[in-house]
């Protein structure tokens, strides 16, 4: 995988503990998962997750050395009967807005674009001391109150299923009122990532925001990954964190 994506605009490096990591949060699905070898060597891999009819592409790549020769296209045809057998009605997956090349390949197998995502770098912000009341809780405290909140829906990575697959390395803070949660933040430590952020409509634009992430105290920046583009609430307020945004990505569905 690392080989795969050594020339891509974002070049991945990761170790086998990330790579565990990340397979487990995302649900990698060994028997819907092929890899193509030359020479007993990985050459190229499609590694898929499948939950109930939703089918997901976590991550396809081909070793430089061996590109153009058909055999991320021979892949994907194997992943998709084997998403059918599986029972998988829909496919989806992210792909870089520069990398037209695995972008085209995606469409010529039917799918099409359903968002337009944004990623971020950003610095944790000092929040009014005192402000908010913020408590740490965990993940599934509030895992089940917050969609109501979102002025999107997570892309799968951050979705509720993929934190659930890591909710002991799910760090989660909250601010509740009267009528339940406010306002939370989710963040995963160890790679880093603010995976989720929302605060309910009628308590926005009173710090709360800034408050959640400026009670993670031992963090100093954070990334966010995959934002939808379309909410101008969510992209004012990372501009008024001063965020950088990184690169863009689109999120590809498909019917099976």
């Amino acid at each position: 995988m690392n080989r795969s994506f050594s020339d891509y605009a974002v070049p991945m490096h990761l170790t086998t503990e990330a790579f565990t990591f990340m397979m487990r949060q995302r649900g990698f699905d060994r028997a819907a998962s092929r890899v193509a070898l030359i020479d007993g060597e990985i050459a190229a891999l499609w590694l898929v997750s499948v939950r109930g009819a939703a089918g997901y592409l976590i991550s396809s790549g081909t070793d430089p050395t061996h590109r153009r020769r058909g055999l991320s296209r021979a892949l994907a045809a194997e992943c998709l009967s084997a998403f059918k057998r599986a029972g998988a009605a829909s496919l989806q997956t992210e792909v870089l807005i520069d990398n037209k090349q695995a972008h085209d390949l995606y469409l010529s197998l039917g799918m099409t674009t359903a968002r337009v995502l944004d990623c971020y770098a950003l610095s944790r912000p000092e929040g009014p001391a005192g402000r908010h009341e913020v408590s740490e809780v965990s993940w599934h405290a509030v895992a089940q109150a917050v969609q109501p909140l979102q002025d999107f829906q997570p892309s799968w990575q951050n979705d509720a299923e993929s934190l659930n697959a890591i909710a002991d390395d799910v760090r989660c803070h909250a601010v509740f009122d009267g009528a339940g949660v406010a306002g939370y933040a989710a963040i995963v430590p160890s790679t880093g990532t603010l995976a989720q952020i929302a605060v309910r409509q009628d308590k926005r634009r009173m710090g709360i925001a800034g408050a959640l992430l400026g009670s993670y105290l031992d963090v100093e920046s954070l990334r966010v990954i995959n934002a939808d583009t379309a909410s101008d609430g969510f992209r004012a307020f990372m501009a008024s964190l001063g965020a950088e945004r990184t690169l863009g990505q689109y999120e590809l569905k498909m019917s099976l």
